[in-house]
């Protein structure tokens, strides 16, 4: 109880202490954490807004849609079979285009009563229900519209008010929201008017009919059963009958997401990739002290296994809190990605026990990878040396002086810093390569789009799905890029506070401080050049693995990516080394070694 005791002092002195270095560690793991817990949570999250759209709307297990000008067949046929809990229709219903705002787009028409229905019960989430002469738009294709109750649609040369919005679960999310049954169709959204407006606003429109049937068992395999059942082609007077299941209603819905989802996974372990940077970053800023307080506990009678448990202590604990925000975090914002054109009753739900443990296995990964080291090394070193000596004692390189005598003087203590520090060098590397890779990717996404938007969907869906991308990979790529900034001013700062004592020297000896900044740059930027070479085609690869499009973006955006990343991680180092070199250089002389 005494170590414990002992070690929860040490870790809540240090959190009071240093609140920003707590708050760069878990906002750093969070990030990683969520968009890997909203990439593995998309699907449950559209599963579980879809089933409760269906259970607020009554929604059929299996719709019948015939185009014939008569539907009494298909609706005796439904009456005579088992398993039939209730129905509703036939349903009049025809493909036309609407236009709104100055903008058209296809649409399907339902004519509806006024009294709500037992199944297929459309919930009015603005405005009103169906009257005489008013259209009620489902949510998500007015939002597209950019309609709302009080706004009016027009459709075949005459304007009808929109009297409310309204969401249901027979057909999939906009743009997939019409039947789409008469001949090639852009699939667009729904519009629901009385029975007597649609069979006007129809005129000459080829329409059909619709059934909505629940059943008294609503199981996939006895939907299938039931439909394979009653709609056979034997000639029972229902040829040309078609049905739409609630899977298949769920299955389309998924596919709004189907291409999100590996960028959102991918795009977690990239920004692990960076919170493991920015970790080792924080760890290199508190090397000096974590080895001064090794020392002490030494001093004090401690074996290198308290050590290390002391001064892992807090990083675990951090690490718990992380996983925990990144958890909550992707697991609520889960429902707004799985349902981009907001046609389901969206809900946060709990994430499943695989995806808690995948996001903590993560969290611990990144957390190891960026704090086990300094650790170890702080725990194995000698008493004595903790306390004399800095966290890394520099190395004499006599081939590097012979290499670097001729450099000018920024490049050549630039050049001698990055030897010396090798692993800040592999760090900045690492980080820069993996925004280059982001980068890249996302010019190459935007290229494909603009070149070919794709194909297998309607052009309304793959432009949503194609939206909807951009955005998840503008959002993986700003991450990325706030991650690699404070990543840039960490090791810049680090660099500049290690190598405070020999800079001075140098400073005595003749160097000026905007030299000793450029010496600083100069050793953060030289692994940037070969980050960008990697990242690039990285980048290309990466989008043709996980999205299956190998598309070069232009070389003048590559130049342009490259040029803003250099002269930001210049800047960004530059301030902190700015800093450094405000004082005069006797008074980190006399500050001893660091």
């Amino acid at each position: 109880m005494g170590r414990l005791l002992l070690t929860w002092r040490l870790v809540a002195s240090d959190l009071r202490r240093r609140p920003g270095e707590a708050a760069m560690f878990v906002v750093a793991v969070t990030a990683c954490t969520a968009f890997l817990t909203l990439g593995l949570t998309a699907n449950n999250a559209v599963v579980a807004g879809y089933m409760k759209t269906r259970a607020a709307t009554a929604g059929p297990d299996i719709t019948a849609i015939t185009p014939s000008t008569d539907p009494v067949p298909m609706v005796e046929a439904i009456d005579r079979a088992p398993g039939v809990a209730a129905r509703t229709g036939p349903i009049f219903a025809f493909d036309t285009e609407v236009r709104a705002n100055g903008r058209t787009a296809s649409t399907s028409v339902e004519g509806r009563d006024a009294a709500p229905s037992a199944v297929d019960r459309p919930l009015v989430t603005s405005g009103t229900w169906v009257r005489p002469g008013g259209a009620v738009v489902e949510r998500g294709f007015a939002q597209a519209l950019g309609v709302d109750a009080g706004d009016r649609v027009t459709i075949g040369g005459r304007a009808y008010p929109v009297v409310g919005t309204a969401i249901s679960a027979a057909t999939p999310v906009h743009p997939w929201s019409n039947w789409a049954q008469i001949g090639p169709s852009d699939r667009g959204g729904r519009i629901w008017f009385t029975t007597a407006d649609a069979r006007a606003a129809a005129d000459d429109e080829s329409g059909v009919h619709l059934v909505h049937v629940k059943l008294t068992e609503s199981d996939a395999d006895s939907v299938a059963r039931w439909g394979d059942e009653v709609f056979t082609s034997d000639g029972r007077g229902v040829v040309g009958t078609n049905i739409r299941d609630w899977q298949t209603v769920l299955h389309d819905d998924m596919n709004m997401i189907h291409g999100t989802q590996p960028s959102l996974v991918v795009g977690g372990w990239l920004l692990a990739v960076a919170a493991t940077v920015t970790l080792a970053a924080l760890a290199a800023v508190r090397a000096v002290r974590d080895n001064r307080r090794a020392g002490l506990l030494k001093a004090v009678g401690a074996g290198p296994g308290t050590v290390a448990a002391v001064l892992l202590a807090q990083y675990l604990l951090l690490t718990a809190l992380a996983t925990a925000l990144g958890l909550a975090v992707g697991s609520l914002a889960a429902p707004e990605l799985a349902d981009p054109s907001a046609g389901l009753l969206n809900t946060a739900g709990p994430p499943s026990t695989a995806i808690v443990v995948a996001a903590a296995v993560l969290a611990v990964l990144v957390a190891v990878a960026g704090t086990l080291g300094p650790v170890l090394r702080a725990a194995r070193t000698s008493t004595v040396a903790a306390l004399a000596a800095p966290a890394h004692p520099h190395a004499h390189h006599p081939w590097l002086t012979a290499m670097t005598a001729y450099l000018p003087t920024s490049l050549l203590v630039g050049v001698r810093l990055l030897v010396r520090r090798p692993g800040r060098a592999v760090l900045t590397f690492v980080g820069m390569t993996a925004t280059a890779v982001t980068v890249t990717a996302m010019l190459g996404y935007r290229t494909a789009v603009a070149t070919d938007p794709g194909t297998g969907l309607t052009a309304a869906a793959m432009e949503a799905v194609n939206d909807r991308n951009a955005q998840v990979i503008l959002g993986i790529t700003l991450a990325l890029a706030a991650l690699s900034a404070v990543n840039t001013v960490f090791l810049g700062w680090s660099a500049a506070v290690q190598a405070r004592r020999s800079l001075a020297i140098t400073r005595t000896l003749g160097a000026t401080p905007g030299q000793v900044v450029a010496a600083i740059c100069t050793a953060q930027l030289l692994p940037v050049v070969p980050a960008l070479l990697l990242g690039a085609p990285s980048g290309s690869v990466l989008l043709w693995l996980v999205g299956g499009r190998l598309v070069t973006p232009p070389g003048s955006w590559l130049l342009a990516a490259a040029a803003v990343i250099l002269l930001g991680a210049a800047a960004l180092t530059a301030l902190p080394a700015w800093l450094q070199t405000r004082g005069p250089a006797g008074r980190a002389l006399e500050a001893g070694p660091a």
